[in-house]
């Protein structure tokens, strides 16, 4: 028997032209739906031909270009890694391939994507438009065994309204005890890990010592839509599920998508390989070869140089060169691309290298500290608010080297909610007395104008350092704090 499935082709598979807000194309939901119930098609065949996957070409970003990885990235120590996720996607490594197995209940989505519906499905809509994800009726998908949806959230930007704007949370944590990171096996995922800020001061004096009386400017540049550039491979896709808000349209990502356990340390094979290549360039200064020097966290990227020569010029095209050859021509963010300048703000901190100090902007102080005044009347200190009291305070870290251990319990804290997973964990003496040491103590302070010198007399603590500062009390702790402020 021959399927037939109508394909009105002056209809599907075109982006309207105007510049509103996207919905969903009806007649391609029902065109995959149809795709989808083939026999042997199901959610990774028609993946595969949604990506223009052939045997010839499997990749399933375009853009990504493993031949030239292999022609100018030969030294790169995750070359291997980085070629075979450009050829066929990410490999997920499941604790157990049984875990994946089964329908699952289609989650509802959090109140907060449904209150901004409309902005939701324009990002959703605008991702299936760039051929990153598929959309089908949610029952077509879920008859697939290894589907699993999980909720969109929508969180704000700035000041913004929800229903004008926002970031798009897809939780893969969720729920506990049956969620696609709980199923991730990281002991296999890449090392997340980047460079830490103090490394940013260092160059800054480095380059004082070496160059005295030469300028010293910083540029600062973003990779756009970092880990949607990393694909998944077709046959792990199912696992990236969701429902789009209030509709009966599914969705299933081709990308490592962020919130999932694994993604930062597969968009760390790519943006390392963008940083390798930018450090293995040079110039020459005052007639000796020196490399190009670059700071990256995730997709934050800071360079700074002297200003000799052509020494700007080459570094910034080796930047640009470094993203395109890695990413494509998508990579690259010229609305976040800064000139070259004296003063930049990065990681959430101002630097100025004219006066050799650092700052955090008194907004963030300020939002700090009201997060931290609100948690101190809590009787319940709810998931989402210890998570954004974490995230608030690792700046603090960075100025004040004994907040460390304060921090590491905090983080404590949250590792053990989530955990056990649950919403929250009651207000306690200890975590009180922690609040209180921030709101007191760390916040009398003025976090502006601090020399960089401060990070050669204060280096990190090595993780023995830091265990045994742990075990100090809170009085030695705050004795310790006074002194480091004097």
């Amino acid at each position: 028997m021959t399927n037939r499935i109508p394909f009105p082709v002056n209809r599907l598979f075109l982006k309207p032209v105007d510049s509103g807000l996207l919905t969903i194309p009806d007649a391609n939901v029902r065109l995959i739906t149809a795709l989808l119930r083939l026999p042997h098609m199901g959610i990774e065949g028609v993946l595969l031909i949604f990506r223009w996957q052939t045997s010839t070409d499997p990749r399933p970003n375009k853009a990504l270009r493993p031949k030239l990885y292999r022609q100018h990235l030969s030294d790169y120590p995750d070359l291997q890694l980085l070629c075979n996720i450009a050829e066929h996607g990410v490999v997920s490594h499941w604790c157990s391939t049984s875990e994946r197995a089964g329908v699952r209940p289609v989650p509802q989505n959090y109140p907060s994507a449904e209150k901004g519906a409309t902005v939701v499905t324009h990002r959703l809509v605008t991702e299936y438009y760039r051929g990153r994800c598929i959309l089908a009726s949610s029952s077509a998908l879920s008859e697939e065994p290894a589907f699993h949806s999980s909720a969109f959230a929508l969180v704000p930007k700035k000041d913004i309204p929800l229903d004008q704007d926002g970031r798009i949370i897809h939780d893969l944590s969720a729920p506990p005890g049956d969620s696609i990171n709980e199923a991730t096996n990281t002991d296999w995922t890449p090392d997340a890990r980047w460079d830490p800020y103090s490394s940013l001061a260092d160059r800054v004096l480095e380059l004082r010592r070496q160059y005295p009386d030469a300028t010293i400017y910083a540029l600062g540049a973003d990779i756009a839509e970092a880990f949607l550039h990393v694909p998944v491979h077709s046959n792990h896709a199912s696992a990236f599920g969701g429902t789009v808000p209030r509709s009966q349209t599914g969705i299933v990502s081709g990308t490592a998508v962020f919130g999932w356990t694994a993604s930062p340390g597969y968009f760390a094979v790519f943006g390392k390989a963008a940083r390798h290549y930018h450090r293995a360039g040079s110039s020459y200064v005052l007639g000796l070869p020196k490399p190009f020097w670059i700071f990256q966290w995730v997709d934050d990227i800071v360079c700074i140089e002297v200003d000799i020569g052509d020494r700007l010029l080459r570094a910034e095209q080796r930047l640009r060169d470094a993203i395109k050859l890695v990413f494509g021509s998508d990579g690259w963010h010229e609305g976040k691309f800064t000139t070259w300048s004296r003063q930049i703000h990065a990681v959430g901190i101002d630097w100025n290298l004219t006066d050799l100090t650092v700052s955090i902007p008194q907004r963030k102080i300020a939002k700090t500290k009201k997060i931290v005044a609100e948690t101190l009347d809590l009787a319940f200190v709810a998931k989402k608010t210890m998570n954004k009291l974490v995230g608030v305070l690792r700046h603090v870290v960075t100025f004040i080297p004994i907040a460390k251990p304060f921090m590491q319990r905090l983080i404590s804290v949250q590792q053990r909610i989530e955990r056990a997973g649950s919403s929250g964990i009651p207000m306690n003496d200890t975590l009180r007395k922690d609040l209180v040491w921030w709101k007191h103590l760390v916040f009398e302070n003025e976090f502006a104008g601090i020399p960089m010198t401060m990070f050669d007399q204060y280096p990190p603590e090595s993780d023995s350092e830091h265990s045994e500062l742990q075990k100090l009390n809170l009085s030695t702790e705050r004795r310790w704090h006074t002194l480091y402020l004097m």
